[in-house]
């Protein structure tokens, strides 16, 4: 199973080679940074699973009031593909885009203009692909996979059949990619992009309520900013 993540070896050797014996001037953080990157995600994936199954185990404010079959928990042990193909569509982009070496730390501009995009295209597409993927030609061959766990899961967000991982990637690339070809994406958007559709997307699928309806009744502008498992 673990196997497959020698895909990346090229790609982290040199790297690191490149890193360590290069001048620090020509030295490239963020090529450096993203096998570091792709970890962060398989922890932070990781730490879900294991709060939402403790969570779960103890029986308490449970959405589906099931059990996790081992079925599904097969099914779902490929949850890290995404993440894998993620990386290795990074480095891919990294190295046919000169724009993307030696990125900053930090703009503003990249920020906003990733925060817009999101907003105003990526959510727009998001919908109505979603929406299309509910069709039953397309959920009869694709996202049907998706919707085999009745008890959801955090990793349940991400499994699905490599076409539909594919779109995905593609989709939430849209504000990242923009922001490369106008040199404005910064290593801190990138990371904080790529951490926030993550968090949302194994918030979104748990199967204990993280967000208690008082929340959304204090503060009413937030059920447009994130949802809740419910």
């Amino acid at each position: 199973m673990y196997m497959k993540w020698v895909i990346l070896a090229p790609w982290i050797a040199h790297s690191t080679y490149s890193f360590l014996v290069k001048d620090p001037r020509e030295r490239d953080l963020l090529y450096f940074l993203l096998f570091p990157l792709v970890m962060i995600r398989i922890l932070h994936h990781q730490i879900w699973i294991t709060l939402s199954r403790y969570l779960t185990a103890k029986g308490k404010n449970r959405i589906v009031d099931r059990s996790i079959d081992f079925e599904q928990v097969d099914r779902e042990s490929t949850w890290d593909d995404l993440i894998l193909l993620n990386g290795i569509m990074s480095y891919i982009v990294y190295m046919v885009s000169p724009e993307a070496s030696h990125l900053p730390l930090w703009r503003m501009d990249g920020a906003v203009l990733v925060l817009v995009l999101h907003v105003g295209a990526v959510e727009f597409l998001y919908y109505w692909f979603h929406r299309a993927l509910h069709h039953h030609f397309l959920y009869s061959r694709y996202h049907s996979h998706h919707h085999s766990s009745i008890v959801t899961e955090p990793i349940t967000a991400v499994v699905h059949p490599f076409a539909e991982n594919m779109a995905y990637s593609v989709l939430f690339a849209i504000p990242l990619y923009t922001a490369v070809i106008t040199r404005t994406l910064s290593i801190t958007t990138l990371f904080g992009y790529i951490t926030y559709i993550d968090f949302m997307n194994n918030m979104g699928h748990c199967n204990f309520e993280f967000i208690p309806k008082s929340f959304f009744s204090i503060f009413p502008f937030f059920k447009y900013l994130i949802y809740s498992p419910t």
